[in-house]
């Protein structure tokens, strides 16, 4: 059953007559004055129990109280009991309760026509009725039950208050009464009704009729329930769950119809199922905010019961002003929804009590900021200025509905028909985004291409302490988000869709462009009918945060040549030293596994999509700046001043890219090796860095090569070379250089293999004469701030040859023999000896003749010449030798050679004529050249003897080692022939003054 809220007020002192008579059961003296058959009362049960065996007649205007010290007693009449009217019975804490045994009990009071005729015209009972028989009241305010065990009870009059349980068993009448407490009649009918009063009349309890039952234009706070035949019913129902129960026939009474907060069932059973006639209205019951049997709530859901007063109505005016009549408000902080009620009497603003009553008292609490709350439940005093504001605060925001309609119901005490019911609604206050650290974000940076997840929340209210959710919050927001910078800029793929759960989402957000996005979420909730609500009925609540997105980093590619990554160690060339390349600078989008933060190795990213408005005019301003380190030869990288540079710029601001990239042209390095190129932004973009992006550029190689010194070694300190002569060795030095013909310094850190070798070769029309073998020494070397290449031709340490060993060879095959001087002055001819390669690298190229070495060495065409002598048979004979050569064509003796040394015992012989054994003649002596020349190889014989011989010195390895100045003396074969000389012993002269010619150095005298 419906909690009852029922008051007790002190009644009003009734005016009374002169003749009025105030009876204390204390003072049975008193007493027995009002029993009509016997002179005194009979106390009984316990001194609380006083029993009159006549009739209770209790006078006009008199009265009976009680001094006794119990806190109540029991008046008790045989014969009946009468009140005759404006009557006083106990008080709220001595009471008195009347027991007719027998006729009657009857309060007759006269009728009243105005409030202030009822003033005294009613009677007031502090105490139960209990009767067998009829029993009749008129104008009576009790505060007690009610029991007749036999006959009938009719209540009428213009104003009747009951504050206790009605029991009956016959016919029971009750008119114009205010009921707290539960009716239950076991008689034939049940009939309560209002009819002309002063007021509307209600009952706050349970209702049950056993028989036939009629309610018409009442207010029932509880369950009212027919078990009998029929219901007939007009007025209101309210009720938590079932507000009728009835067993055959349920009629509401036709008029403006009957309105039923609860459910209405019929008992099981019944012959006639489901027999409901009239009009009425059902809402789901009081408190409920859906339910089974109907589709709205109670209108009156948040009205608390009337409450039953033991005050006679009043003249007073009671007013009652709530505003405002509707609220759209936020569940915490403070905008909740508050409401202020203004009380009046008679139109002037009076401090009063007033029930407020939420049609949801488990969702909600009324804190009070102007006014106090009373010691009643849900009742509230205004202040002296007949405010009252109370704030409506949620228990548990989880369980509201934020499209709901909720009540609260305000309502006089002591005018219950003075209320006024207001509503409310919640609506959220914003969306935002949040962090990891539940700190609320305003703004989200993100790198373009790279999904980010994003925390939202819906927010309850502004809070200023920790973030309120709206948890009863699950949808899916609209999301829109324009691009605000650069303004007319690319939105690109913009992806980001927030399905909120319990007020909360993470979802994945991601743009594949930059720019400075503004992300708007919103959702719309039902608010038709409230004042505020816009004229399409919705509520828009929305929620903003900004997205920064950056591109992830600066991706350096090709231009119109490859960017090969070939370094001072390995792998591909890319151009010489101090040449001008060009490269773009793209700024892309994050890839999958990339930092966020490191520099990043782009050139595998050059096909990745490009953030277009970084480039756009609107755009943060931002320069991409080219710089560099050395990559290779690491050990020189941290030494290395000389870095990229520019013909242009290496900076270019974000407006001046083509076709969606940075193209920088009149690039160059002035050394060797590969460089760490990277593009970076002179400042932050939107605040955040945008990652390096770097790429390896090389080989970059010499672009020339230059000999700087060379040195030829003649043989045995010759100041020159015979030809077919070995040099001693060959060394000669090579200088690279850049494009600008500057010296580098990193090649001598090159990997060997990718360093240039030089052999040495003629490069005029010799080329055949001198081909020396490839040099035993090859090394490069960091000599000051130049690379030089060392290089070294050693002759062959045995069986020197112009094929293994650095030599000028003789022209036997092209009618040049004999030939020269080379290098020797100004008649005689050049060479142009310098460097030839048989393997490039990476690239060679020479200047000004800068692969001839400076240097040509001095080479003759040599040989030795003997002189034919003749002496006495038996005698020493010197045979002269010179050393000759080609010059001016003709030979002429080399005054230059002081070193050659040839050995007379190296000879062949043959006999020309002789008349000596064989081999009896012979060559001797080792004769060094002096000024060119030598007498001393001697010819001698064994035995004198006259012949004459013809000598050859072997100049062959086999011999003097001197191959190189054997000559054709035999012009009819090919080869070359040591030198001949034809000596005779034993000369018959006559007389020896005369000279024979054709016979020089006859006597080998020279």
């Amino acid at each position: 059953m419906m909690r009852l809220y029922c008051v007790i007020a002190t009644a009003m002192l009734m005016p009374l007559t002169a003749q009025a008579t105030v009876y204390d059961v204390a003072k049975p003296s008193e007493l027995n004055q009002i029993c009509s058959t016997h002179s005194s009362f009979d106390i009984q049960r316990t001194d609380t129990t006083f029993f009159c065996h006549g009739k209770i007649v209790l006078p006009a205007g008199d009265s009976i109280i009680s001094s006794s010290p119990e806190n109540e007693v029991i008046l008790e009449a045989h014969q009946g009991i009468v009140l005759e009217g404006n009557n006083r019975i106990g008080e709220p804490n001595k009471r008195i309760s009347l027991r007719s045994l027998s006729v009657e009990l009857k309060v007759n009071n006269a009728q009243a026509s105005s409030i202030e005729d009822y003033q005294n015209k009613h009677t007031v009972i502090y105490g139960d009725l209990l009767s067998a028989y009829p029993t009749k009241l008129h104008n009576v305010l009790i505060d007690g039950d009610i029991e007749l065990t036999g006959s009938t009870l009719h209540i009428d009059g213009k104003y009747n208050t009951i504050i206790g349980k009605i029991l009956t068993h016959s016919t029971t009448d009750i008119f114009n009464t205010n009921v707290c407490g539960t009716i239950e009649s076991k008689g034939h009918q049940l009939h309560l009704k209002t009819n002309n009063p002063f007021q509307q009349h209600f009952v706050v309890g349970d209702i049950v009729a056993h028989s036939s039952l009629l309610i018409d234009d009442m207010a029932v706070y509880g369950t009212t329930e027919s078990k009998g035949a029929s219901a007939a019913l007009n007025g209101s129902f309210y009720a938590k769950d079932t507000a009728i129960k009835y067993f055959q026939t349920l009629n509401f009474n036709q008029g403006v119809g009957s309105q039923v907060c609860g459910e209405i069932q019929q008992t099981p059973g019944s012959s006639h199922p489901h027999s409901v006639t009239g009009k009425y209205s059902q809402f789901c019951g009081v408190g409920q905010s859906r339910c089974d049997y109907s589709s709205s709530i109670c209108p009156s859901t948040a009205t608390p019961p009337p409450e039953c007063s033991m005050l006679p109505p009043s003249n007073d005016d009671l007013g009652l002003t709530v505003t405002p009549s509707d609220d759209m408000a936020l569940m915490c902080g403070d905008d909740l929804p508050q409401f202020t009620a203004i009380t009046t009497n008679n139109d002037e603003v009076v401090s009063a009590p007033v029930m407020a009553m939420l049609s949801d008292p488990d969702l909600f609490t009324l804190e009070v900021v102007k006014g106090k709350p009373t010691s009643t439940e849900n009742q509230f005093q205004s202040n002296d200025n007949g405010e009252l504001v109370v704030r409506v605060v949620p228990n548990d925001i989880d369980k509201i509905a934020l499209d709901a309609n909720y009540y609260l119901t305000f309502t006089m005490v002591g005018d219950s028909a003075k209320e006024q019911t207001v509503n409310f609604m919640f609506t959220p206050f914003m969306f935002e985004a949040y962090s990891n650290e539940r700190r609320t974000l305003n703004e989200i940076r993100v790198i373009a291409g790279k999904p980010e997840n994003v925390h939202t929340r819906l927010l309850a209210c502004a809070s200023t302490g920790e973030p309120v959710v709206a948890s009863n919050y699950n949808g899916k927001p609209k999301v829109v988000h324009p691009l605000i910078k650069p303004l007319g800029g690319s939105e690109g793929d913009f992806s980001y869709s927030a399905e909120f759960k319990d007020g909360l989402s993470e979802h994945g957000l991601i743009t594949n462009e930059s720019g400075l996005f503004e992300v708007t979420l919103s959702d719309q909730f039902e608010c038709k009918g409230f004042s505020e609500c816009p004229d399409d009925g919705t509520v828009e609540v929305t929620g903003k945060f900004n997205v920064y997105s950056r591109p992830w980093t600066l991706a350096i590619c090709e231009n119109q040549n490859t960017l090969p990554s070939g370094t001072s160690e390995q792998g591909d060339k890319f151009i010489a030293a101090g040449e001008h390349f060009s490269l773009t600078v793209k700024p892309v989008i994050w890839q999958k596994g990339g930092s966020i933060s490191d520099p990043i190795n782009s050139s595998a990213y050059c096909d990745a999509l490009v953030t277009t408005n970084f480039m756009h005019d609107g755009a943060p301003a931002a320069s991409v700046v080219l710089s560099s380190e050395q990559h290779s030869p690491l050990n020189t990288a941290n030494q290395t001043s000389t870095l990229l540079k520019s013909n242009y710029a290496l900076t270019q601001g974000h407006q001046s890219a083509k076709n969606h990239r940075f193209v920088f042209n009149g690039l160059y390095w002035a050394e060797v090796g590969s460089l760490k190129v990277k593009a970076n932004l002179d400042s932050t973009y939107f605040g955040m860095k945008v990652n390096e992006g770097y790429r390896h550029i090389g080989r970059f190689y010499p672009k020339y090569f230059k000999v700087q010194s060379q040195d030829w070694t003649y043989p045995k300190s010759q100041g020159f070379v015979y030809m077919n002569q070995p040099f001693e060795k060959v060394t000669y030095d090579v200088v690279a250089l850049n494009a600008n013909k500057e010296d580098v310094k990193n090649y001598a850190h090159f990997a060997p293999s990718l360093q240039q070798h030089f052999y040495l070769g003629e490069l005029g029309g010799y080329q055949d004469r001198f081909v020396p073998p490839a040099p035993q020494k090859a090394e490069w070397k960091r000599i000051g701030d130049a690379s030089i290449g060392q290089f070294v031709i050693e002759k062959a340490s045995t069986n020197a040859t112009c094929h293994n060993s650095p030599c000028w060879e003789k022209d036997k095959t092209k009618g040049q023999y004999p030939d020269g001087p080379f290098n020797r002055g100004a008649n005689s001819k050049s060479s142009k000896i310098g460097l030839v390669t048989t393997h490039v690298v990476d690239e060679v190229n020479f200047f000004d003749g800068g692969e001839i070495l400076t240097k040509q060495p001095d080479i003759r065409f040599g040989r030795l010449n003997f002189k034919d002598v003749g002496g006495n048979q038996g005698m020493k004979i010197k045979v002269p030798l010179d050393v000759e050569v080609w010059q001016n064509g003709r030979f002429v003796t080399n005054f230059d050679d002081n070193s050659t040394t040839a050995n007379g015992a190296y000879y062949t012989s043959t006999p020309i004529w002789s008349n000596a054994p064989v081999n009896n003649a012979q060559l001797s002596g080792v004769a060094k050249m002096s000024v060119g020349r030598t007498n001393d190889i001697i010819a001698s014989q064994i035995d004198a003897a006259r012949e004459q011989i013809q000598f050859s010195l072997n100049l062959d390895h086999s011999g003097n080692q001197l191959p190189w100045l054997k000559y054709d003396w035999e012009t009819s074969t090919p080869e070359e022939e040591n030198p001949p000389t034809i000596v005779t012993f034993g000369i018959h002269r006559g007389n020896d003054r005369i000279i024979y010619r054709g016979e020089p150095n006859m006597l080998g005298l020279n």
